[in-house]
Formats: C-alpha cells, sequence, structure tokens
C-alpha cells in the first residue's frame, strides 16, 4: 500500500479534518483512527515475528486497514476516550480500560515510525514546573516563578514582586471536568475555567487557600504584545497576538474572546533556534510556544503546548500555511 499516514484523534477534530483533506489533494491517503471507536467499533490484531510486531487495526465502519510495517507516519492529535459496551459492570468496564489502555500504549511504543510527536514525549513535554527550568537553561527569558503549598511562602513572595503577580494553574484550566466525566459522574459538573490570575490586595487573603493544592505564582510582566509561536519540523510560524488593545485580554488572552488582531512576525534568529532546540529536547517535532514581548522588546517564555491548536491563525492570517506545513512533515515522514 506504499506511504502510509495514521491519524491518531476523535470524532470532532477541526484539526483533523482540515489535514485529510490537504494530504487527499497531494495525493496521499491517511487513515484516520478515533479513539472512541477503540475498541468496540475497530478490529486489532498483532503478532510477534522475528522481533517485529506484525498486523493491523481495522475500522469497522469503512472496512479501511492500516498495516503496521507499512506505517511511515503518526500525528497524535487528539485522542479521546476509549468506548466499551454499555452492558459492563463498573470492575469489568475498568479492567477493560486499563487492559485497552495497556494494549495501545504498548503498540505505539512499538511501532517503528516517525511521530507528530509520539505520546510519550507529549506527556512528558506537558509539565510547566519542568518547561520553565529548560527553557531558562536554553537561553529564554523566563517569569520569576514559585511553587508552594505554603502561604507565608506565597505572601512573601507576592512582597517579593510588589503585589504584581499572577496565579496560574498547573494541569487543567478547566478543573478536570473531563476527568469527572470520564469516571462517570452523574452529577451536574459546573462549565468553569479559570485565567491566568492576578492577585492584588483585594484578595491577597486567598493565599492562605494555598495549602490545599500545589500553587504555581508567577510575577507579572509588563507586554508590549504576545507570541504564539508554532514549530513543524525545523520550522517556525511566529503570530504577534495584540493582546494589550483590549482590558479584558491584557492578562490572558486565551480566555476571552475580543476581535484581537493578529500578525505574522519574523523572530529574531537566536528566538527562534532556541525555539526549535526547546521542542526538540523533548523529541517533539511540533510544539506550539507562548512568549511575551515586552515593552522594552525583550522575549519572555511562558510555556510550551506540546499538542496545541493552530488553525485559529490559519484562519485569520491565511498566508501562512501550517496545514500545508504539517501535510509536508507528514509525508516526509521525518525525511524532509
Amino acid at each position: 500500500m506504499g506511504h502510509r499516514i495514521l491519524i491518531v484523534t476523535d470524532k470532532v477534530d477541526a484539526h483533523a479534518d482540515r489535514l485529510i483533506t490537504v494530504l487527499r489533494a497531494q495525493g496521499t491517503e491517511p487513515l484516520r483512527l478515533n479513539i472512541s471507536d477503540v475498541p468496540v467499533s475497530t478490529t486489532l490484531s498483532m503478532a510477534l515475528t522475528g522481533g517485529d510486531w506484525t498486523g493491523s487495526i481495522r475500522v469497522d465502519a469503512n472496512g479501511r486497514r492500516a498495516e503496521f510495517g507499512e506505517l511511515t507516519s503518526i500525528w497524535w492529535r487528539k485522542p479521546g476516550w476509549f468506548t466499551f459496551p454499555d452492558d459492563l459492570q463498573p470492575q469489568e468496564r475498568e479492567f477493560a480500560m486499563e487492559e485497552t489502555e495497556h494494549c495501545m500504549s504498548g503498540l505505539w511504543g512499538a511501532l517503528d515510525c516517525f511521530w507528530v510527536s509520539h505520546p510519550e514525549n507529549i506527556r512528558r513535554a506537558g509539565y510547566k514546573i519542568e518547561q520553565l527550568r529548560r527553557a531558562a537553561r536554553l537561553g529564554l527569558g523566563v517569569p520569576r516563578t514559585v511553587v508552594t503549598t505554603d502561604p507565608d511562602t506565597a505572601r512573601a513572595f507576592f512582597d517579593e514582586c510588589s503585589g504584581r503577580m499572577v496565579y496560574k494553574v498547573l494541569s487543567d484550566p478547566y478543573l478536570s471536568a473531563q476527568r469527572m466525566i470520564r469516571a462517570g459522574w452523574t452529577d451536574p459538573i459546573p462549565v468553569r475555567s479559570v485565567p491566568t490570575t492576578p492577585i492584588t490586595a483585594e484578595n491577597v487573603h486567598l493565599l492562605d487557600n494555598v495549602r490545599s493544592v500545589p500553587c504555581l505564582f508567577q510575577e507579572l510582566v509588563d507586554k508590549h504584545s504576545e507570541l504564539r509561536v508554532t514549530v513543524i519540523g525545523a520550522e517556525v510560524f511566529a503570530v504577534e497576538i495584540l493582546s494589550q488593545e483590549h482590558e479584558q485580554t491584557r492578562v490572558d488572552w486565551r480566555h476571552a474572546n475580543p476581535d484581537l488582531r493578529l500578525r505574522a512576525v519574523q523572530l529574531p534568529d537566536d528566538v527562534a533556534a532556541r525555539c526549535v532546540e526547546l521542542t526538540r529536547t523533548y523529541g517533539l517535532n511540533f510544539g506550539a510556544i507562548d512568549l511575551i514581548v515586552t515593552p522594552a522588546g525583550e522575549y519572555v517564555f511562558l510555556e510550551i503546548n506540546p499538542n496545541g491548536q493552530f488553525l485559529f491563525l490559519q484562519e485569520r492570517l491565511p498566508e501562512l500555511r501550517l496545514d500545508e506545513a504539517m501535510a509536508a512533515l507528514l509525508r516526509a515522514g521525518g525525511n524532509g
């Protein structure tokens, strides 16, 4: 069957939809695997032969399959949750979940393919505490930061920052709502999110609550604008986000919906090189990096999302052609 690309995602994913369209236009037919179809709507078989696993996974709805030995590239895009028969008892369901996770994780580890990017590398790259250390060691500026469960330490840092301090969620800004749904929570789950939150004289008393859970605090960095830097292979696409033009986006542009102005920009060579290096040190072939540009023109690293969004940038700036860059990377399979 020749060149074969596997896109691992779920049923609702505009990024996968777009890439499949682009790849087909380029003469390549990928296989889309929605994880929610595993295992009930797929058929998996594999055998160990001569030190390698052979076999295939077939999507039952359309009969299309990926032969493991013919896969050249895998895009780990937006995997959902496995789906099991409705009549399983709770312990049976938990066992089925563990067995399926064990099987599929073992399969991903055994496939000798080009990944964008391997799920283990994505997982390792997702820890903000380690990201900041790594970025600083690569020469990127980072904000002063503490992580603590000690209210006195948090208050002392607030004073060190002259009252210019923000709180950030370490894991899920949507407060683990999806994990609760997956676990079978039946009570209504409120839709809430926690943006980057300034700590001020009016709410500093809330620092007493940090004993309950580790909290990340950073010095509030003055901004001229912000950057979303998308690394695709060795290519760097930088978009300036003029977040300071709207009051509600000055601290966190991601949690408001004004009509922000965006424009494509060229990064200084050293900053672009450090963004690529940061991505590669994690074994990633894609990264979405958030930077601040200060009024003095300095670049400050905030975080890297190892599996972030990029279509919202291309929809506003079609000339970027991020989808074509991703398609070219997958088609090259690491040989570009």
